[in-house]
Order: structure tokens, then sequence, then C-alpha cells
């Protein structure tokens, strides 16, 4: 599902036009992006957690050269899963 999708469908869900929905959809991802971006993780209630970390600079293997190459230290996103969310999961998984 890609942004426009779930534009429409949360704009058909929630009863209101699709520009609304984009509003309040670019205005959230905003939001959650300043918390990460703050280094100040967030939850949200049956989902899961959300909180950004340091990744340290690690060697690895490039096949393309053949070779190692170390790749720098970097910011990332870290997620996980509510139990709630990895019970619902599993259930309709199986």
């Amino acid at each position: 599902m890609n942004k426009s999708e779930t534009i429409k469908a949360l704009s058909e869900r929630l009863d209101l036009t699709q520009t609304q929905t984009e509003e309040l959809y670019n205005a959230l991802v905003s939001k959650l992006t300043d918390h990460l971006a703050a280094d100040t993780g967030f939850s949200i209630p049956d989902f899961g957690s959300f909180s950004s970390e340091i990744r340290e600079e690690y060697k690895s293997y490039n096949p393309h050269y053949k070779q190692m190459m170390m790749l720098p230290k970097k910011k990332v996103v870290r997620f996980s899963q509510s139990s709630a969310l990895k019970d619902e999961f599993n259930e309709e998984a199986l």
C-alpha cells in the first residue's frame, strides 16, 4: 500500500476529503519524524514502539568490488511490535 492508497482508504473511513486526510497524514508523519530526530521514542498502543539509535561503523563485504569496506556510523530507527499486534498477526497468518 503506497501513500495515495493509504490516504484514499483513510479518507473513506474517516469521512474526510482526500485533501484533509493528506494534511492530517503529513502532519502525523512530520511529528513522528521530529520525535525520532530528537532521539525521543514513542509508542502507539496495540501497534508498537519506535526509537532511534546510532549504529556504529562496521566492516562489511562488498560483493561487487569483492573487498571489505568500512560503513560509517549512522542513526537508524528501531521498531518493536506490541504483543497485541504480534498475537493478531500470528492468528491471521496461520
